[in-house]
Formats: C-alpha cells, sequence, structure tokens
C-alpha cells in the first residue's frame, strides 16, 4: 500500500435502515447518502450488537459484546479502542460527539489525540424551567397526568415552550456544529488521520427541518407533539388509550423523523464536498452506519429501548473505500466486524482482543450474529432512567438474542421467556413461534448457550 488513507467513521444515532434511498425507503431524504452509496461497498443486512448507544458502541469501537467484562458501565481494559490501535500505526486520531455517554467518564477518549468531549448543559438556556424546585414538580405531574389524560403533559409543556419563547433542544448542538470542528482538524492535520464524528440530529425527540434551521422559531402545538411523542415512550405504552394516541399520530412522527434525515443528509454532503475540496476524499476510507434504530409501533412503543427486535437493531453499513470494488453483500452481519475490518483495509494487525472477524473475507459465508442488553426494573415497573444504563447489571436484567439463517431467538434471563421468529416469512417479528417447542427452537438456545459460556456477560461483575 503506498499511501494509507485516511479514515473516517461516520455514526448516526436513531438512523433506521430501512428508511434511505438505497435501502428501498420510498421518500426522497437521502439523496447524498444515496449517492455515497453507490461508490461504496453496501451491507444489506447488518445490525448493532445492541439497541441504545451504550450497548451498541463497545461492539463498534472495541470489536467486543456489549455485556463483555464489566458491561456497559465502563469502556476500559481488556477492551482495546479501534483509536488505541490506529494511533499505535500513526495515525492523528479525533473524535467529535456531544453524548455523554460516550464521554471520558465512561472511557471512550482512550486513543484520541483530539476528544472533543461535548457537553450539551451549556446548550441549555433556561432560567426557571431548569431550576432543581420546578423539574421535581413537572417529573411528579407528568407521572399522574399521563395515566389519565394523554394530551394534557402535551399542552402543559407546549405552554411552558411559548413563555419561554424557545423550542426546546433547538440551541443543542447539531451536525453543522459537529462539521465546523470536524473541518478545523482536518485542516490541521498533515499526516494520515482517523475521523469519528457521531451525528445527534435524528435521535428523539425530533424536530421539523423549519425549527432545524431556524426559519420558524414559533411552531404550532400539533408539530410540537410530532417532534416529541416517542420521547415520552416510556409512558405511553402502558395504557391503552395512550396506545391509541400515539397510533393516531404516528404518521406525522414519521414525517417529522424523516425531516430529521433530510437534514443530516445535506450535512453529511457538506462535510464530503468539504473533503473534495481539500482533496483528501479519493485517498479516504469512509464508513457510514448507525448506532441504532428508532420503534415505531412496531412491537407497541416507540425510540429505543431495552427490545432486541429488528425496527431497533436493523442499521444501514457503508464502506467507501480505495482498495476495494464497490459490491454488494446481502448476508448478515454485525457492527463487532467493524473494527477488524478497518484494520483489514489499513493493513494493520488485528488485536487479538478483538472478537469480531474482517467483513471482507469469507463474503458468502454466513454465521450467527448475537445481540444483549440490560433492563431495570423499578418496583416492577421498567425503569428508562439515563443514569441506569451504567449502573452494575446482574445477568437476570440481561436480554440476549440470535440470528442464524432465517431464524431470530430471544432470551429473557430475568423471566425465562423465549421468542422464536422466522424470519423469512415473518420479517417483522410479530408471530412468536416458541410455544411450538420445535427443534429449531432447542437448536437456537444450544447457540446462545454456547455463546455465553464463551463470551460470559458481566463475568467481572460482583455482588
Amino acid at each position: 500500500m503506498k499511501k494509507r488513507p485516511n479514515v473516517i467513521l461516520i455514526t448516526i444515532d436513531s438512523l433506521r435502515a430501512d428508511h434511505l434511498g438505497f435501502m428501498g425507503y420510498k421518500k426522497n431524504v437521502s439523496p447524498n447518502i444515496d449517492k455515497l452509496a453507490k461508490e461504496s461497498i453496501i451491507f444489506t443486512n447488518a445490525y448493532a450488537n445492541g439497541p441504545q448507544t451504550p450497548y451498541s458502541f463497545p461492539s463498534i469501537l472495541t470489536s467486543t459484546y456489549p455485556l463483555d467484562y464489566h458491561g456497559p458501565s465502563k469502556i476500559a481494559p481488556p477492551r482495546i479502542m479501534i483509536s488505541e490501535v490506529l494511533k499505535e500505526a500513526g495515525y492523528t486520531t479525533c473524535a467529535i460527539h456531544f453524548f455523554p455517554c460516550l464521554s471520558s467518564y465512561f472511557g471512550y477518549n482512550r486513543g484520541w489525540d483530539y476528544f472533543e468531549d461535548i457537553d450539551p448543559t451549556k446548550f441549555s438556556d433556561y432560567s426557571i424551567f431548569q431550576s432543581f424546585l420546578f423539574k421535581k414538580l413537572y417529573d411528579t405531574f407528568k407521572g399522574i397526568s399521563f395515566s389519565y389524560c394523554p394530551e394534557l403533559l402535551f399542552r402543559i409543556k407546549f405552554l411552558i415552550q411559548k413563555i419561554g419563547s424557545i423550542p426546546l433542544n433547538v440551541n443543542k448542538p447539531d451536525s453543522t456544529f459537529l462539521n465546523q470542528i470536524a473541518e478545523d482538524f482536518i485542516n490541521s492535520v498533515n499526516s494520515p488521520f482517523f475521523l469519528w464524528i457521531h451525528y445527534p440530529d435524528i435521535h428523539a425527540p425530533y424536530r421539523t427541518l423549519k425549527v432545524r434551521t431556524g426559519q420558524n422559531l414559533s411552531f404550532s402545538y400539533l408539530e410540537f407533539l410530532h417532534q416529541n411523542l416517542f420521547n415520552h415512550s416510556k409512558y405511553f405504552y402502558q395504557k391503552r388509550k395512550l396506545r391509541e394516541f400515539a397510533k393516531k399520530n404516528l404518521s406525522g412522527v414519521i414525517d417529522v423523523y424523516d425531516q430529521g434525515i433530510i437534514f443530516l443528509d445535506q450535512q453529511i454532503s457538506n462535510l464530503i464536498n468539504f473533503l473534495k475540496e481539500k482533496r483528501k476524499y479519493e485517498n479516504s476510507t469512509i464508513i457510514l452506519t448507525a448506532d441504532h434504530g428508532d420503534e415505531f409501533l412496531e412491537h407497541g412503543g416507540g425510540g429505543h429501548f431495552a427490545k432486541l427486535y429488528n425496527e431497533i437493531l436493523h442499521v444501514p453499513l457503508l464502506i467507501k473505500t480505495p482498495y476495494y470494488k464497490k459490491t454488494l453483500i446481502t448476508r448478515k452481519v454485525s457492527l463487532i466486524d467493524l473494527a477488524p475490518t478497518i484494520c483489514r483495509i489499513l493493513d494493520i494487525k488485528t488485536p487479538p482482543n478483538f472478537k469480531g472477524k474482517d467483513l471482507l473475507i469469507n463474503k458468502n459465508s454466513e454465521q450467527p450474529i448475537f445481540h444483549q442488553t440490560l433492563y431495570r426494573k423499578i418496583k416492577g415497573k421498567p425503569s428508562f432512567l439515563w443514569e441506569d444504563y451504567f449502573q452494575p447489571g446482574r445477568i437476570e436484567q440481561s436480554r440476549v438474542a440470535c440470528q442464524f439463517q432465517n431464524w431470530k431467538y430471544i432470551l429473557d434471563h430475568g423471566s425465562g421467556k423465549e421468542e422464536l421468529y422466522n424470519l423469512l416469512n415473518d420479517p417483522k417479528e410479530q408471530h412468536d413461534l416458541s410455544h411450538l417447542r420445535s427443534e429449531t427452537l432447542s437448536q437456537m438456545r444450544e447457540i446462545v448457550k454456547e455463546f455465553e459460556n464463551k463470551n460470559p456477560p458481566l463475568s467481572l461483575v460482583t455482588h
């Protein structure tokens, strides 16, 4: 290899694979990503190893499973970051994001020459609405209001927003802000570089294009509802009335979600154009993927919580590299294989701690892929508090899933519940076949048992 390529890893939060044009989506929401796909190796069946950011990125950046070692509560040895590998190989490394769960506190700053650990609290302009007392009163009220009148909380929030004169979350950093940092980094470095940029724009609460671009700082109640509906899904799907309310507004929610993709697609185009302007595009390997998707009522909920269904796990994956021809790969792969593939492209030795395999060899050989997550329970009810993700977990709080050939198996270690789906006949996982006690169920159960014997979940956690 005459000259090592730059490597740009673009990860997008909450982007479903089936909402992109090159993956068959009918709406024209991603023309620039689709254009990149035409120059890339396309993986049509790529899957995240976990359903949320903390459970997906250990696989993406360290090629280990979400519940390996201490689980996702700390990215520490024996996990090795791909940034550490590339830095040792002579690359200048840079990470740009503003997600607290990817911060230095959780060990994600290892191996980076530049680590833009943005604190989102710096971007809040609230006054009384950010006070401790108001938050406590508001949290108490919203729990009660959602149980009896699902529209009441939205109306209260809408009133608060109007009083505050600024849309919720409008002033948080978006992809335009991250691109500025990326351009500054690219301008400053002369050696081959590894840039990881994690875009937040599609993550709930969803926002319209007009709000994103500052064309309309005052919007309707219906627009506000569509932006925030799934951000409160932990309340929505506990009672029939709330589910009906969500279904009635589903099309509007999806439309605003798609507007986020349109906005982000343009920012990705801006980054690519900058690379071309600086004559760094041709010799750059560009990888585009997502940490997970979002659910739109397929299994009674919204957003991305501790579920292992494919509407959340199926993600886009593109690799544009000057050293491999563009092609279409349809076999199932998972993001645990991404870091070893980067090593292969750069002709760097893969660390033995990486558990994934190079995606560009054995292109026709399909292996089982696995997914893991933790869930919490407080007083018998699900809890999705952000702080819970990083507390030490127990095996009885974990779920594991396996996809192999046309089958999908899910095991909840807490309840012992098993699920089995024939993905060929039932791609949306609506018809559980586990009650048939078939030979396939036994085979999938054994595959998962063998996997967990080799990769014991939370094996270093003591209680």
